[in-house]
Formats: structure tokens, sequence, C-alpha cells
């Protein structure tokens, strides 16, 4: 067990199975993932399991990834389906442009394309050679959208993933009711959103309209112009 812990305070770690970092300058997720595939990569395990702290884990999975581990030996890339609540998924999500959608319904126990689907971070378990094989994960796209810009890396050398039949639980960070805290997370959403690689004209205008889209409806359901603010100072600039 590795953990990348980057509160601001350090926790006591007594446990000599666990790799314990503290890091309060908080990079990203990005970077602490790249962090944990090196360690992994130095300490030659074949495979890195990636698990964040809002994820919940059912007992027995990791009997399902390693089952298929050993029966799908061509694969490079296992994942869960991941619930939000007992009807949506949030992962993998359907591709539509560079938007995904909560789904009540997706694959699992089978191989999917990569050019039709996307998981989420948390729960993805990949091969540590094919980690470093696509590039590992972009450090500027420190929060939202890096497991997008990952699996766009990843999918020019590996172009399907296997989705498990068990199932994680996520909480959906993402919505916040709070005013402050969503403009706190426009922010974030904006500066990592920044620096996605674009490989098109297409592309470059997909990322911008995921931007546009999330800045038009923080406005509307608040009712104030401090988005678009936000928008053109963190995301234009």
């Amino acid at each position: 067990m590795f953990i990348y812990d980057n509160s601001p305070d350090p926790q006591s770690v007594t446990d000599l199975n666990v790799t314990y970092i503290h890091d309060p300058t908080n990079r990203g997720i990005s970077h602490a993932y790249n962090v944990a595939a090196d360690y992994a990569r130095r300490q030659n395990y074949d495979w890195l399991l990636l698990m964040d702290q809002d994820t919940t884990f059912s007992e027995g999975i990791m009997d399902d990834y390693l089952g298929h581990i050993f029966s799908h030996p061509e694969v490079r890339l296992f994942v869960p389906p991941v619930r939000v609540d007992s009807l949506f998924y949030m992962s993998p999500v359907k591709l539509f442009w560079k938007f995904g959608f909560l789904s009540k319904c997706i694959p699992s126990g089978q191989v999917i394309s990569l050019y039709d689907y996307s998981p989420i971070n948390s729960g993805m378990c990949i091969s540590v050679d094919a980690f470093f094989e696509c590039g590992g994960y972009n450090e500027n796209v420190f929060l939202d959208y890096s497991d997008y810009q990952f699996i766009e890396r990843f999918r020019k050398r590996y172009s399907n993933c296997y989705v498990l039949e068990t199932c994680v639980y996520q909480d959906f960070s993402v919505v916040v009711d709070n005013r402050d805290k969503s403009m706190k997370r426009l922010v974030m959403f904006c500066k990592s959103l920044k620096h996605f690689e674009r490989n098109s004209i297409l592309d470059s205008l997909g990322i911008d309209l995921v931007v546009i889209k999330r800045s038009l409806s923080l406005m509307v359901k608040y009712k104030s112009l401090r988005p678009l603010d936000i928008f053109f100072k963190f995301y234009i600039n």
C-alpha cells in the first residue's frame, strides 16, 4: 500500500506494509499517480491499482481483479463499474466528443473499446509497463479530466480495457451546492483543463466547450457573472 497524502498536516503511519509520503504542496492527483507508478516500477511490481480516498471498494474485488488479469493476459487495463447511487454509474462513461454522462447501464464482464468509453481514475488497475509506455499522467492536468487525458494517451498503444463485474462506489464530489466552493472548484477546473493536450482543432474545441458549459451552468445556477470572470482569468488567459 502506497499512500500519497496531500493534506496540510501529516499523519502518523506505523504500519510497515504502508509506504507513506506527505506532500502539503498539493501538486495534484496526476503527480501523485506518477510518483506511485515510479515506486511500483522501482519495486518491480507488475500492476498498479489506483484508489482515491472517496471510493469504497467492495469486499472480494481483489479476487475479481486477479482472476481476470490471469484470464486476459493480453489486456493491460482493468476497471470496475463505478456507481454514484443505486441508479447511476459514472464509469466507464460513454464518450460523446469530450463529454461523458452518467448512465443507468454500462457494459461489465467484458472487454470494451477506450474509443467508446472512458473510465475514471479510481479503480483503474494498470500494467506498470503500459503506464510508462504511454507516458503516464499529464501533471499539468492536475485534477479534472486527468483520467480523460490519461486514457487518450493510453489508447494510442492499447485500445481497450476489461470491465469487472464487481462495482465500487464513488462520492460524486463534483456536486457542490455551496456557492463559494463551486467557484473555487471552477477555478481548479479551468486551470486543469487549460493544459489538456489537444491533437487537433476538434480536440481543442471540445475541451473549450466542456469549460464553457461548466461556466454557463454555474452562471445560471447562482445568477452571477463571477463564473464568466473565472473563465477568462483562469482559462482564456
